[in-house]
């Protein structure tokens, strides 16, 4: 019986050390795409039932902006469903010029942008337009004129990403958010 529980928990000792390496994260953030054609590895939209009908010419579009489209990239609210939230959500290792072009698809397809998604909740290299899995206290809202000054094709990526995280209040926000976050 001493030699069975032994093995076990040698075997068990054993599985945990080569699983380990699996399971310990990586001091270093590595992208699951290729950065040198588009900084954004994963993007997802909530599209107003009224696109549904533009769904090729949609996935069409993003892919010669070398993103990776997926079956599930792309969703439309329901028909009677309401429209879907117009805010944004941007990694904080999106250029600014890949940054700008998600805008535009914003703009284009969800109407308008009135709320911006904090930084720290998502990937680096992410992009969700009108998410709604977040909490009211996740999104920030952004007048036209802070849009403008995010949309400036001036500013570099360092520019862009230290706007979005003022306007986010970034700072102050993760300060006042639980420790999980």
């Amino acid at each position: 019986m001493k030699k069975m529980v032994f093995l076990t928990l040698l075997f068990l000792f054993g599985f945990i050390l080569v699983s380990l390496p699996t399971y310990v994260e990586s001091a270093v953030y590595k992208p699951n795409c290729d950065t040198n054609k588009t900084t954004v590895c994963t993007i997802e939209l909530w599209l107003a039932h009224k696109h549904k009908k533009n769904n090729r010419e949609i996935r069409k579009f993003l892919k010669s902006k070398q993103l990776k489209v997926l079956r599930h990239t792309i969703q439309y609210w329901k028909p009677k469903g309401g429209h879907p939230p117009t805010n944004i959500a941007i990694g904080s290792m999106v250029s600014a010029k890949d940054a700008r072009l998600m805008i535009e698809i914003a703009l284009k397809y969800n109407d308008k942008i009135d709320g911006l998604i904090l930084r720290p909740l998502n990937p680096p290299n992410y992009v969700a337009i009108a998410t709604s899995a977040w909490d009211e206290q996740s999104e920030i809202l952004i007048s036209l004129e802070n849009l403008e000054k995010l949309r400036d094709p001036k500013l570099n990526t360092q520019q862009f990403q230290a706007l979005y995280a003022e306007l986010t209040n970034e700072v102050e926000n993760s300060k006042k958010r639980d420790p999980f976050y």
